[in-house]
């Protein structure tokens, strides 16, 4: 006999899920449920006997849901629940593990959390750790998208119908280690099931299920199910409010009207993946590359034509010229780290304590191991309605051999929604001198590139008034990217960040620490007339519904938007010197 157990509520940051390993799914089970002298009993058929234990019980409704899961996912038997958060009438969560009451240790034990919905019951998000599932072999796309059709079917029943899965998948994975020096990698394919409404895919309420190569469910998540600050839930949504897909221009009308829109920019990549990694592999083969991409991704309103402005911004850029100094940040202990990065830009470190220290490392780097350390200061109280921020988090990364301080970042949650009281101008000086100061010794020529403050790119619609403490702090951001013959170089750059209160540097980032490559001549490139062409045409539009969203504001009402396939980035690039499409190889 095995127990399912209760404990103390605690409560979970749903919605931040960390999506690993599998189950698979099997073997149905029945349960009842018993109360004895005011202890709840959870007994379960087929092996799962619970004992009265003090917890906080799962009521009737939850004792359900969770069981009709159980019989998707026999795998789950065994598993005592050790958290219990229920959120009234937004969702509830229930995790399970294999700890049989103690503390677990490390990465080497089982995990399951699981999300639903408390109106309905529905499961809205699963995830489970399993270490004896790990598996870093990439999953066959094919049994990958019948394993997940039948999952998905099996959970949402009758409403299947309303869902249409993605021709596309994309492959997902990672690693992770412990304190006791447990490693484990995983790897999955993520197949996607669009929401139809009026037979139109609304992006805004999709279902991802991912897959791994031994064909186990490792993860289920809805988009869209949370709870918004206008107490909407996009998988609510009357399909009266959304846009008559009659009303809709052609495709054919729709490409014209892009065609116009889009320019293609060359830019050098010095490593350009050759295949998708393998989640675990220390090194994956690289390549250096002269590509075209283009410069805007416009979505254009079905129904007027017009393109949407906050789809195809873009970013102000100039080429500079800077004669670097050469200052490198060096420190050989963590705490000499903080002390010169708070006299180098100002930074208050008073008030911050030691975190913690992370040894990283970078696939694309072989043999470059860097330190990351971190610091904490202040706590997150108020209530949900009046939050009080006073959160700070500073992290500084070194090269491990060197001390070389190569990244520091500050992240501060006060002052949260307020307008920037500095001019850009002062900011882009400011970032400008900070750059050059270390900036390797020598002339170089950099494409600046400037990003908009939250001021600047916050739409219409939105309630100003509500940002005050769901906004960003202001702060105003530059990269600045190394280049090629007068091309960019995407993968050489480093960024800084100037804080749009106190005007100081609060970011910065000092590039790719490998070596260069030796990259393509670029005098024998096609012309950006015949990138554009094939650009088009391996990327046709299509039609589907949109609801903008603005931290937890979401637009008035739905859109019908013809918009660019999104399976196109990192997987597919114009090769600039062939004019051809570049798709990421299977291993």
């Amino acid at each position: 006999m095995k127990k399912i157990r209760g404990a103390a509520a605690v409560a979970l940051a749903v919605g931040m899920l960390l999506f690993t390993t599998a189950w698979a799914a099997g073997k149905e089970a029945s349960s009842m449920q018993a109360v004895q002298d005011g202890l709840e009993t959870v007994e379960l058929k087929d092996g799962l006997v619970g004992q009265p234990v003090v917890k906080k019980a799962l009521n009737e409704s939850q004792r359900q849901a969770l069981e009709r899961i159980l019989q998707i996912v026999p795998e789950l038997e065994g598993l005592s629940v050790v958290n219990l958060s229920d959120e009234g009438d937004a969702i509830w969560t229930v995790t399970l593990d294999d700890s049989d009451g103690a503390a677990p240790s490390g990465i080497m034990h089982t995990r399951a959390e699981l999300v639903f919905e408390t109106n309905s019951g529905e499961l809205i998000g699963f995830h489970v750790l399993n270490p004896d599932w790990a598996s870093d072999e990439l999953p066959a796309a094919g049994p990958a998208k019948e394993k997940a059709a039948e999952f998905a079917r099996r959970v949402l029943g009758d409403k299947m119908k309303d869902y249409q899965m993605r021709n596309q998948i994309s492959y997902g994975g990672g690693c992770a280690r412990d304190e006791q020096g447990n490693e484990i990698a995983w790897a999955t394919a993520d197949v996607q099931f669009e929401r139809l409404i009026n037979g139109i895919p609304f992006l805004d309420s999709c279902i991802r299920v991912s897959v791994d190569a031994a064909g186990h469910v490792v993860d289920y998540y809805t988009e869209g199910y949370y709870k918004r600050n206008d107490s909407v839930k996009d998988s609510g949504q009357d399909p009266a409010v959304f846009p008559d897909p009659a009303l809709a221009m052609t495709k054919q009308a729709a490409e014209g009207i892009y065609a116009n829109l889009v320019e293609m920019k060359l830019n050098y990549v010095e490593r350009k993946l050759l295949q998708y990694p393998e989640p675990g592999k220390e090194e994956v083969e690289t390549r250096p590359v002269l590509q075209y991409t283009p410069t805007t991704y416009a979505l254009i309103d079905a129904v007027t034509g017009k393109s949407l402005a906050e789809s195809q911004e873009r970013l102000p850029t100039s080429l500079i010229r800077l004669a670097g100094e050469g200052k490198k940040l060096v420190a050989g202990t963590p705490e000499e780290a903080i002390a010169l990065i708070a006299a180098e830009t100002g930074i208050d470190i008073s008030g911050m304590k030691f975190m913690r220290e992370d040894e990283r490392g970078d696939n694309l780097k072989p043999g470059i191991k860097m330190i990351e350390y971190n610091w904490g200061s202040g706590s997150r109280a108020g209530n949900e309605d009046m939050p009080d921020y006073s959160i700070r988090l500073l992290t500084i990364i070194m090269l491990a051999d060197t001390g070389q301080v190569t990244d520091f970042s500050l992240y501060d949650e006060s002052e949260r929604g307020k307008k920037a009281t500095i001019s850009r101008e002062t900011a882009q000086e400011t970032a400008i001198q900070f750059m050059q100061k270390h900036l390797e010794q020598g002339t170089a020529e950099l494409e600046m590139c400037v990003y908009s403050t939250q001021d600047d790119s916050i739409p219409d619609w939105v309630d100003r008034s509500k940002l005050e403490y769901y906004g960003q702090r202001p702060a105003f951001k530059f990269t600045f990217t190394y280049t090629h013959q007068g091309i960019p170089v995407l993968d050489r750059f480093s960024f800084v960040t100037v804080d749009g209160l106190t005007g100081g540097i609060t970011a910065y980032s000092g590039g790719n620490s490998s070596p260069p490559v030796t990259l393509p001549d670029s005098r024998n490139v096609v012309t950006p007339e015949a990138a554009k062409a094939e650009f088009l045409k391996s990327q046709p539009l299509r039609l589907v519904y949109l609801r903008p969203e603005y931290f937890g504001q979401k637009a008035p009402k739905p859109l019908l938007v013809y918009m660019q396939d999104h399976s196109y980035g990192g997987g597919q690039y114009i090769d600039a010197l062939t004019g051809k499409t570049v798709t990421l190889e299977m291993k």
